[in-house]
Order: structure tokens, then C-alpha cells, then sequence
């Protein structure tokens, strides 16, 4: 196995350098992990959609000199992994084959998509990848219409992506990781099973079983209980086998409507998110949300923008006002920040390795 199947954990403990440089003086010097939106524009309007809020079908793409030059300056700011993701389906940009391999030619990249596109963007965008993951939340084309809001031919064209993916990987030899995730919903319980079928007959490396959170900004509004699809995921997990891997997130279910058990956030001091029009977020979660908004890297550096007084600000804000109750649940910062929190506020016997 090429990668780390833990997806309800984390990875800071694997960057000691970085983690003792903030411990030492309150600040990162630069991101480890930075989100890049290539197009904010997506062909679906899926029943889950936490930032449907943002997203729109005539919105914007980032300007391909633009993306270069901040890849470039992520990198000097010592920036370890780029993930081209965001607030829309990134291979609608018709620019995203030659920016995913700029941002892969620097460091660690990967790509989520919906896979609706992969054949018109060009296959060989996997080629540098660390992984890519596909969307897909259904496992027929009547559930996936009724559950992505689109057409549905578009679930043969995605499963036939995804297919032509694992054939290049194989054909090729490649070193991309390709998965495939289903955030499980009432509505596509029922195909769960069907889909993970497929993927494994596919020849994906995982398929993932992910759970429905409630953005905060999100005007979608879905009343989703986990327990009882417990037959489903010992279905799902009874295909694993030494080539498919099944990652069910049970850790993620159990988070849902849970109250933080720290009381500030720091996870965001070592990540980073950027919109197509370059504005630049401290946090992926409040797009959008003015209080979060730390810089435009059109108008700035991004070294400026790190260090600059505003980010300050937004970090003093995040650590001594924001309410973790009105946080999403189910957080991508939330494990990184149990073990910050753990860093900051040591316990008696810590001493006894």
C-alpha cells in the first residue's frame, strides 16, 4: 500500500520542523498544504453541496500566469503540497492539464474531482498526481441524476473516466493513487454497495464511504443519522482485499453533532486556501466570510500575505474569539488540532516516553 488509509487522522506529527517553529513563535514561516480553486463554475449541483453558497456555472477561472506565479510562490514559502480543488470542479478550467502539472512539477499535487470531464481536460494530468479522487455518489445514473442535480448520462461518462484513469495508471506504470468517494446520504444508501462494486471491478486503489456534515454557510440543509447504515458498511468493507481498499469513515459518523474537545483552532496556521479570483483564506471552511479573508494574491505576494498584519489579525481572531460551536463538525483541521492543543497544553505525565 502506497498510501496512508487514515483518512479520520492526521499528518502534522510528520512535519516536526514546521510544528516546533510555531510552538517556538506563535506563526508558521508558510503552509504545508495549500487548496488552489482552478474554476468555481461546476456541472452539478449536488444535494450535499456544503458551498453552494459560491459556486455558479458563469463564475471564474484562474488566470493561468496568475496560477503559476502563486505555485511559484508557494513553493518558496516552502509549501509542501497543493491540492486543485475548491469551490468548483477544477477540470472545467481550460487551462487545468497544464496547471495541475505546473503545480505537480513543484510539489506534492492532487486533484478531487466529479470526473464528468476527465476525457475533454486530458487524461495525462494524472500522470504526475500523488492521487486523484472522484466524486461519485451514487452507483446507478437515476440515483446519481437525482443525487448530483444533473443529467443522467453523465454517470456512464464518469464511470467510463474513472476506468480509462486505471488503464493509463496500469499502462503506464504510474504512481498515482486513484480513489474514488460516496458522502453517504438517504439518498444514495440504497447504491452504496452497487458503486463500490463497480469501483473495485474498475480497479481503484480505495473507495471511500464519507459522511454528510452541515456547512455553516451552506443553504442546503439535509438530516442525516449514520447509525443505521451498519449492515451497509460491513457490506462495503467485506470487498477489501489486498488491492482494493475500503476506508469507511466511522471516526468522521462519530463527529457529527459532537462538541469540540479544545478550545481554540490552530490547524489553520499550517494550511492554506485560494479562491480562482485569488483571494487567499485562512480558512477553507468560511469562504467567503469576510473575517477569514487574510489577502489577494493579485494585489500582494503571498510572503506578504503570510506575514502581513491583516493574517495576524484574522489568526488573533480564530484563537481568542471564534466560537468552535459554529464550526463545521466534521473539520478537516479537527484531529490536527486535538494534537496542537495536546502540544500547547502538556499534561503531567508527558515526560514518560
Amino acid at each position: 500500500m502506497r498510501f496512508d488509509p487514515n483518512f479520520d487522522g492526521h499528518k502534522l506529527m510528520y512535519h516536526p520542523a514546521e510544528v516546533a517553529h510555531w510552538l517556538a513563535t506563535g506563526r508558521t514561516p508558510g503552509p504545508i498544504y495549500t487548496e488552489m480553486t482552478l474554476s468555481n463554475r461546476c456541472n452539478c449541483r449536488c444535494l450535499f453541496c456544503g458551498v453552494d453558497y459560491l459556486v455558479n456555472t458563469t463564475g471564474e477561472a484562474i488566470e493561468p500566469a496568475m496560477a503559476k506565479r502563486i505555485i511559484k510562490e508557494l513553493a518558496a514559502l516552502g509549501n509542501k503540497a497543493i491540492m486543485f480543488s475548491g469551490d468548483g470542479e477544477p477540470l472545467l478550467h481550460p487551462d487545468a492539464a497544464e496547471l495541475i502539472a505546473f503545480g505537480a512539477e513543484r510539489m506534492s499535487a492532487s486533484v478531487t474531482t466529479n470526473g464528468t470531464v476527465l476525457d475533454q481536460a486530458g487524461p495525462e494530468l494524472i500522470d504526475g498526481l500523488k492521487w486523484i479522487r472522484f466524486s461519485v455518489n451514487a452507483g446507478d445514473a437515476r440515483t446519481y441524476a437525482e443525487v448530483h442535480r444533473t443529467e443522467p448520462e453523465l454517470f456512464d461518462r464518469v464511470i467510463d473516466n474513472i476506468g480509462r484513469a486505471v488503464e493509463r495508471k496500469r499502462r503506464l506504470g504510474l504512481e498515482v493513487t486513484i480513489g474514488s468517494q460516496l458522502v453517504l446520504i438517504d439518498e444514495n444508501a440504497g447504491s452504496a454497495l452497487q458503486l463500490a462494486k463497480r469501483m473495485k471491478d474498475l480497479g481503484v486503489d480505495y473507495f471511500s464511504v464519507k459522511p454528510y456534515s452541515q456547512h455553516p454557510l451552506s443553504r442546503n440543509r439535509l438530516e442525516v443519522d449514520s447509525a443505521p447504515f451498519g449492515p451497509l458498511r460491513r457490506e462495503i468493507e467485506a470487498l477489501a482485499d489486498e488491492a482494493f481498499t475500503v476506508i469507511y469513515r466511522a471516526g468522521s459518523m462519530a463527529k457529527v453533532g459532537a462538541a469540540k474537545s479544545y478550545d481554540a483552532c490552530h490547524g489553520t496556521q499550517f494550511m492554506c486556501f485560494i479562491s480562482a479570483n485569488g483571494d487567499v483564506w485562512e480558512c477553507n471552511c468560511y469562504v467567503g466570510d469576510p473575517r477569514f479573508h487574510i489577502g489577494n494574491a493579485t494585489q500582494e505576494s503571498l510572503h506578504d500575505i503570510w506575514t502581513g498584519p491583516r493574517r495576524r489579525t484574522v489568526l488573533d481572531f480564530i484563537r481568542d474569539e471564534l466560537d468552535l460551536a459554529g464550526c463545521r463538525d466534521i473539520c478537516r483541521m479537527d484531529e490536527c488540532n486535538k494534537y496542537l492543543w495536546r502540544l500547547k497544553h502538556p499534561r503531567p505525565h508527558d515526560d514518560f516516553v
